[in-house]
Order: C-alpha cells, then sequence, then structure tokens
C-alpha cells in the first residue's frame, strides 16, 4: 500500500517508519523532521525492549500533495490540529481514501465528520519520545486498536508490520468502550506534565497516584452512568486501577510492577509540550471528563482542577513542577 502519515510528530513517524519495511510510506511533518531525515538519511526507532533499527526507505516532506497517490492515511496530528489537517484531506485525497485517526482524547474527530472519506478512530497505547536526529525511543508496551469498519485486508497488514516490532493491532466493534478505556490512562498526562517529573517517578509517589485516583474515579462514575463496559488495557480491570494506586509506594511496586515497566526518564506528552512551550490536548483528556460529567450530572471537581492548572501554564501564570503536596492541597482547595 501507498501509506501516508499527516502530521508525523513522534508517534506518527514510529508508526510511520515500521510500516515503511512492507509498505511505500510517506510521512508529512513538520520542517524540522523533513531537515532531520535529510541530514541523517533515515530514521532510528528505539524501545524499552532494547530494539535499534534504522529505517531509510521513506519520503519524509512537509507538503501534502502525496495525499492523492494515498491508499491509507494515517492521521497522527495533535487534537488540535484536527481541523487543519481535515482541510489538507479534502483538498488532496481521494474521497475513497481511508482515515485512520489516532488522536489521544474524546472529541477530536467531530471535525472530520464532514469529509466524504471512511473515517476510523483508533488508539495507540504506548509513549514515543523524539530524542533528535531522527531518533524516536517508545518508552512503554502498549498496542494499536481501531475500530472494526477498517478494513479486513488492511488490519491484517498493519499487524504483521507492528508484530514486527514488538506490538499488535487489532480491530473492535465497542469502540467507545475503547476510547473511554483508553482515556482514563491518559489522565496521567496531566498530572506528569504538573509534576515536571519522569513517568516512573512519578508514579511511584503516593500523593500524585491519589490525585490521579480520584480523577479516575470521576470517570468510572461516569462511566457507569453511561452502562459501559471498559475493556482491560493492563493487568488490572479499569475498576480496580483507582484503588490500586492508594497502596502504599512499597506494595504499590510489587502489584503494579507492569505499570512501572517504562523508561526511567520517559515523560507524558503533554509535558513535552508544555516544555516546548506548545497548547496541550488538556480539553480533549481531563477536559473530556469534564464535558461529560456536566452532561449526564456527575460531577468532576478533580479534573475541573486539573484543567486549571494545565490552563494556567499555557497562559504563563504558573510554571511546572508541582509537589505532590502542592498539587493535593490545590485539589482539596480549589479556586475558580
Amino acid at each position: 500500500m501507498n501509506i501516508v502519515v499527516l502530521g508525523a510528530g513522534a508517534v506518527g513517524c514510529y508508526l510511520g517508519a515500521v510500516l515503511s519495511n512492507q509498505h511505500n510510506v510517506t510521512l508529512i511533518g513538520r520542517e524540522k523532521l523533513v531537515n532531520e531525515f535529510n541530514q541523517n538519511k533515515r530514521l532510528q526507532l528505539t524501545d524499552y525492549e532494547g530494539r535499534n533499527s534504522d529505517f531509510c526507505e521513506l519520503t519524509v516532506t512537509d507538503q501534502p500533495d502525496s495525499l492523492a497517490d494515498a491508499d491509507l492515511i494515517l492521521l497522527t496530528v495533535k487534537c488540535l490540529s484536527v481541523h487543519e489537517a481535515a482541510h489538507q484531506i479534502q483538498a488532496f485525497a481521494a474521497d475513497t481514501t481511508p482515515v485512520l485517526c489516532l488522536q489521544n482524547g474524546i472529541g477530536s474527530d467531530d471535525m472530520l465528520r464532514h469529509l466524504n472519506n471512511p473515517i476510523i478512530r483508533g488508539t495507540v497505547g504506548f509513549n514515543v519520545a523524539p530524542m533528535g536526529r531522527g531518533l524516536f525511543h517508545r518508552g512503554t508496551e502498549g498496542d494499536v486498536r481501531a475500530e472494526a469498519s477498517l478494513p479486513q485486508h488492511i488490519a491484517d497488514s498493519l499487524n504483521l508490520a507492528f508484530l514486527s516490532m514488538g506490538f499488535p493491532f487489532s480491530t473492535t466493534r465497542d469502540f467507545e468502550a475503547l476510547q473511554w478505556a483508553k482515556l482514563q490512562l491518559n489522565l496521567n498526562n496531566a498530572i506528569n506534565a504538573l509534576s515536571d517529573k519522569p513517568l516512573k517517578q512519578e508514579l511511584e509517589t503516593l500523593g500524585y497516584r491519589r490525585v490521579l485516583s480520584m480523577a479516575m474515579s470521576e470517570l468510572m462514575a461516569i462511566v457507569r452512568q453511561e452502562r459501559l463496559r471498559l475493556p482491560k488495557l493492563t493487568k488490572l480491570p479499569p475498576s480496580w486501577i483507582p484503588l490500586s494506586l492508594r497502596i502504599p509506594d512499597s506494595w504499590f511496586r510489587k502489584v503494579a510492577s507492569s505499570m512501572l515497566a517504562i523508561d526511567p526518564q520517559a515523560r507524558s506528552s503533554m509535558w513535552e509540550d508544555l516544555n516546548n512551550q506548545r497548547m496541550t490536548e488538556i480539553d480533549y483528556l481531563n477536559g473530556a471528563v469534564v464535558r461529560a460529567g456536566r452532561d449526564v450530572g456527575s460531577p468532576t471537581p478533580v479534573n475541573r482542577v486539573l484543567v486549571r492548572l494545565i490552563k494556567e501554564i499555557e497562559s504563563g501564570r504558573r510554571q511546572p513542577g508541582l509537589s505532590s503536596e502542592e498539587l493535593l492541597h490545590e485539589i482539596r482547595h480549589p479556586t475558580y
């Protein structure tokens, strides 16, 4: 297939490079990515399990006209860029080309519904960090999933390619539940960004985990009202995760060892956005919980505070680096 990755950031580059072993792949990204690829003549992928591979047989550009030749489009832009990406797809891609949307959170795909293209929602369950000079590092476990409306021959082809780098691809008929299960885990993005600490160090701190537990509990209350049955994305069922986060640090390291099986320096994509002074996806993560809670009449005070704190950093009114005690104080004594 001719596969075009539109919005090739860290995740898009990682997925596109893997697919280039078996398909013709074009990455559409920022000028910085084009320059890195031209200088190094390859993309290098590493992961937390020790894999290290170079990928040279792909095209990297900052121009969207290559969408015209795509058999499949992987949309890996951040949520805030989906609107612009929709205009590019409409202008250059054939109406019959499927678009696999791989955004965090809930709600950004609404900006694609006016397109004639088949729109298939998906999730990426792992973290990828750009290391510079064309190197991208996957720091956590996880898989890639999509709605069952993706043609089976495409799903089979993606799975074959992705398994070569240690992660599977699958489809589901209950994507709504999958999306909420993924959102439950992504609620930590904001806490990690506020802490300004690596994910492993943050998750090993009980105070941060208590905040995450409270944020997740608000989501689970909404899920129960909506009568959704969330799939298990970790070794623990979704309903057990908020409880497990509250146990003492020494026990947590044993009970949740797989949750902590991440690189010591891995951080969330929201931390990366704030560190690069970019707007975050907070409105599609914790903000999505706040909106859903408002719709069903379920209170979401913790997620409201997390949204406010991230927006204060975005606007320059606050600096990241909140200790767990400071964050808990903000949660218990909110100001609006």
